[in-house]
């Protein structure tokens, strides 16, 4: 459970969904939220308004967005991002705000698209085999609790050249159903292997999910710590979706 919500406050047309997406989790958590736009506005000043954990002001930042956001947020938030961009576009340039906020900020991201989650349905997360399963998995069952829904949890064993070993595969899968079965009732949650990139079956299966789940993969480089799955996820956004980190979660793996 992250310490505090923390809603990015920038476009307009972005940010209904953003908005009602942190209000709701925040409430769910019990948690405090905070309002924050990037603007040329004293630091020392912003931060001085939300001493108030129940504090609602709006919180201005100076800087640049993704660098001003990561010097605000601790490790133990969320931060919560609105976009504009929904579809499937086929572009690998590193260019999109979202993108760049995600890479740059330590804690977990949830990156919300201008869809109407009314008639939408499920939780889809992404596994495999690393240290990020359980926290993935954690995160899709308080989902799936909170809403009431069922859960999906997906393993690609596509690597571009041999496919992973069936014993690999069956064990991801095992391991992330003992971990769902601890919060959520096993006969809602489905898991599944394929041998599609995992990014292509990930947006595939979240065409009409509540949420998507996804780790954030290991650093490709200097200021972009997002690995290539959530990179192509991001870029071609078509559901919530939730970067989780590995200090997602204090609680131990049964």
């Amino acid at each position: 459970m992250p310490a505090r919500y923390v809603l990015g406050v920038g476009d307009p047309q972005a940010a209904n969904g953003a908005e009602a997406w942190a209000e709701f989790h925040a409430s769910q958590a019990g948690v405090s939220l905070v309002r924050v736009h990037v603007g040329p506005v004293d630091v020392a000043d912003a931060s001085r308004r939300v001493s108030d954990p129940a504090s609602r002001e709006l919180v201005h930042l100076a800087g640049a967005v993704p660098e001003a956001l990561a010097r605000f947020l601790n490790t133990d938030d969320t931060l919560v991002i609105g976009t504009g961009k929904t579809g499937f576009i086929r572009s690998r340039v590193f260019g999109s705000l979202s993108l760049q906020i995600a890479a740059e900020v330590d804690c977990t991201v949830a990156v919300v698209p201008q869809v109407d989650l009314r008639f939408r349905r499920g939780v889809v997360g992404g596994v495999k085999d690393d240290d990020l399963l359980v926290p993935i998995v954690r995160a899709c069952t308080d989902e799936a609790r909170a809403l009431n829904q069922p859960m999906q949890l997906i393993h690609s064993s596509f690597t571009g050249l041999v496919p992973a070993d069936v014993e690999t595969r069956e064990r991801v899968l095992d391991r992330a159903a003992v971990v769902a079965s601890a919060g959520v009732d096993r006969a809602n949650i489905r898991t599944r292997t394929t041998g599609r990139p995992p990014a292509e079956a990930l947006l595939d299966a979240s065409r009409n999910a509540s949420l998507l789940v996804v780790g954030s993969g290991q650093r490709r480089g200097a200021g972009h710590a997002l690995g290539s799955v959530t990179h192509d996820v991001l870029l071609n956004i078509n559901a919530p979706v939730l970067i989780v980190r590995r200090l997602w979660t204090d609680r131990a793996e049964p």
